[in-house]
């Protein structure tokens, strides 16, 4: 047991002295990825005296953006994300919506080493929704909204400068539309892309 606990200490060790070696000293890093959307949320909403479940759908969008490391463990992220959704009412597609969120993520980096750096933290976002586009039926307007949530990433370095990426973020977000109940969205946003670290 003894001897187990002691190799345990010295990889530990070993790692701790390594790790400059292996640190990330990139200071400013931009990215840009596909970016897959799933909402996790719907709602019932009132059509005059029906009642019907109001859903959007899942949809690739892209994303691009860029993080300014204030340490090598803190990093603010900035990014914008372009997605067109389906809005399906108790399952028919009845139209779409446009979802543009502008994200800031406060990264608090884990591994920063230069072959992977893991990183999470929280997220606040200023989304533009555009107008719901229905096929058949009046455009039904809506408001932009703020929102809240998490991210987690990571890159895994090809060299010095380009890394691949990818990341999760979830947002705690409602669709809010004119004269109508807010229709609960919360997406989870899975990007995967390419980096440039400078």
């Amino acid at each position: 047991m003894l001897m187990k606990r002691l190799a345990v200490l010295a990889v530990v060790l070993v790692a701790v002295a390594l790790q400059p070696a292996f640190a990330q000293d990139n200071k400013f890093k931009i990215f840009g990825a596909a970016s897959y959307v799933s909402p996790l949320a719907d709602e019932d909403v009132d059509f005059g005296t029906v009642r019907e479940s109001v859903q959007a759908a899942n949809d690739l969008g892209w994303e691009f953006g860029f993080e300014l490391r204030a340490t090598k463990l803190i990093g603010i992220e900035v990014s914008y994300l372009n997605v067109t959704q389906d809005i399906e009412v108790d399952g028919d597609t009845i139209g779409d919506v446009d979802l543009t969120p502008w994200n800031a993520s406060l990264n608090f980096h884990l591994f920063p080493t230069k072959v992977v750096d893991f990183w999470v933290g929280p997220s606040v976002a200023y989304v533009d929704w555009g107008n719901v586009n229905v096929d058949s039926g009046p455009t039904i307007q809506t408001d932009n909204e703020f929102a809240y949530g998490a991210s987690l990433g990571i890159d895994i370095g090809l060299g010095e400068t380009v890394a691949i990426t990818g990341g999760v973020r979830w947002l705690k977000l409602d669709l809010p539309l004119e004269d109508l109940s807010d229709v609960g969205v919360d997406p989870l946003f899975a990007r995967v892309g390419i980096a440039l670290r400078f």
